[in-house]
């Protein structure tokens, strides 16, 4: 079996574009002098020049620090502040009755909730209220929630998933 090595890469790449010129067959006489757009896409010109990466836009930031060692600790909490400002226009913020419609599901869904879980309280404070005036209610209950659980686990274990 051949090794793979430099000399013999494998032969499968990636399919190539064809370059957009050759895609374009349109007579001089079709296209308007005003027209931008040749079957959807449009032709812009290149810019000319590589576009700057974030390390060299970070060196010359270090570059950029000046000030003594007084004025330095005020120059970095101005531009953490600058840096909030610029983020915080960037935010997408919700309209009024966004906010309006929102506040009213959470309300409701706190609401909801307290009110369950105050039925839930009640009911077991009941529960252990009556259970320490008669025993025999803690031994019913307990029966009736062991059975429950046992059968909940019996059916878990006979029902197979299909993952």
């Amino acid at each position: 079996m051949a090794e793979n090595t430099l000399d013999n890469k494998p032969k499968r790449r990636g399919r190539r574009l064809k370059p957009v010129e050759a895609d374009l067959e349109v007579e001089d006489d079709e296209l308007d002098e005003d027209d931008d757009e040749v079957d959807g896409r449009g032709i812009t010109a290149g810019k000319g020049r590589p576009t700057p990466g974030r390390r060299n836009a970070a060196d010359v930031e270090k570059e950029a620090e000046s000030g003594n060692i007084v004025t330095r600790p005020f120059n970095a909490i101005l531009e953490y502040f600058e840096g909030v400002r610029s983020e915080l226009n960037k935010v997408s913020w919700p309209t009024r009755t966004d906010v309006r419609n929102l506040s009213i599901i959470v309300l409701a869904t706190t609401i909801t909730a307290s009110l369950i879980l105050g039925l839930v309280g009640l009911g077991f404070t009941e529960l252990f209220r009556l259970g320490l005036a008669t025993p025999s209610i803690f031994l019913v209950v307990f029966i009736i929630v062991g059975a429950v659980a046992f059968w909940l686990y019996r059916r878990s274990q006979n029902s197979t998933t299909e993952y």
